[in-house]
């Protein structure tokens, strides 16, 4: 099959990005975005062996492997790989099998219930206020969704990677139905809750004001909402969902609160509703590029003092002057590590206070 080079380099930034996300230990998205490749481009032998090295389970990495071989016989590090799996599911199958329940537990008579005896009522089932599923007993984080769940451990909510996002975009979807029937502290702490495990606090916050203007009385979503509002808001413009997920996840996990907006247009409306103590700004975007949307943001008197950090895959010295021009505080250019974010949020911050 032949591939138009739209079709090539889309691929090609698609593995970029599931490879960056991948080192920055975001496996859900890179997972995600390496399924689009392998879709695309079924015979990508380096988007197989990612998709090996992340692999949920033994069986689903075999599977990797062998269509990476199906593509190249002669691959050795997916020969070694398989072969290690093999002998890691041989040993597993020559291990002694567990004694049986029955085997193992043997009740003495005083404890075996009587003949005939009335059966004990069934303690209630608790379920999983974002996915439902049902557990014998309250879970501080869900098993099947993966959410942490405990409204006020908000470093806890935001700095978890183990959520699954299409359990918890559906879990958003049923509870935003909920509240337009029936509004309820309960309905808005759930969403607040799925929207942090989502690494989305911007949105959490109006659900957790709103959960404690219901229920005042609820010390956990007190606390909860008086973290949150501590944090230190940053809005992050980039056409790319990816690169606004990945800049998402790590500043949220470093104790910031961050708003995104797709291109210019959007990251404008955004400044009329909030104030943020950080914007960083992509250059290439559609509609209006961020030299023009840098100059609208510093030409209005109640936006100018807003540090701007342009992000870029431009490296040029003329492109670093022009955003000097345009009124940039600073320049960092893509791909960037997560240090390097980091430090760079940190210290105009600091320089802002």
């Amino acid at each position: 099959m032949q591939f138009s080079e739209t079709e090539v380099r889309n691929t090609k930034t698609q593995l970029r990005e599931a490879v960056t996300a991948a080192k920055l230990g975001h496996k859900n998205l890179a997972r995600k975005l390496l399924i689009g490749v392998v879709e695309q481009e079924p015979n990508h032998e380096e988007a197989w062996l990612w998709c090996a090295a992340l692999a949920e389970s033994e069986d689903e990495a075999q599977r990797c492997l062998t269509k990476v071989l199906d593509i190249n016989p002669n691959n050795q590090q997916a020969l070694n790989a398989l072969a290690l799996a093999r002998l890691r599911q041989a040993a597993k199958r020559s291990a002694p099998a567990p004694a049986s329940r029955a085997e193992a537990i043997s009740l003495p008579p005083e404890a075996k219930p009587a003949v005939g005896a009335p059966a004990a009522e069934p303690a209630p089932m608790w379920h999983c206020p974002l996915c439902r599923c049902e557990d014998a007993r309250p879970q501080p984080r869900c098993r099947r969704c993966g959410a942490m769940l405990e409204v006020d451990q908000i470093d806890d909510l935001v700095g978890n990677r183990d959520g699954d996002e299409h359990l918890l975009s559906e879990a958003v979807q049923r509870l935003q139905r909920e509240l337009k029937s029936a509004p309820s502290a309960a309905a808005h702490a759930a969403l607040a809750v799925a929207y942090l495990n989502m690494n989305r606090s911007a949105e959490a916050l109006p659900h957790l004001e709103k959960a404690c203007e219901l229920k005042p009385q609820d010390a956990k979503i007190k606390a909860a909402l008086d973290k949150l509002r501590s944090r230190r808001l940053i809005l992050t413009v980039d056409d790319s969902l990816t690169v606004r997920k990945i800049v998402a996840m790590t500043l949220e996990r470093f104790g910031y609160r961050v708003l995104s907006a797709a291109d210019g247009m959007q990251a404008l409306a955004r400044l009329n509703e909030h104030q943020p103590d950080l914007i960083l700004l992509d250059i290439t975007m559609p509609r209006m590029d961020g030299y023009q949307v840098c100059k609208t943001i510093k030409q209005n008197p109640y936006t100018r003092q807003i540090p701007v950090l342009m992000l870029s895959g431009k490296d040029g010295f003329f492109d670093k002057v022009k955003g000097k021009l345009a009124g940039a505080t600073d320049y960092l250019t893509k791909p960037f590590q997560e240090d390097d974010l980091v430090k760079a949020v940190q210290k105009h911050i600091r320089l802002k206070e």
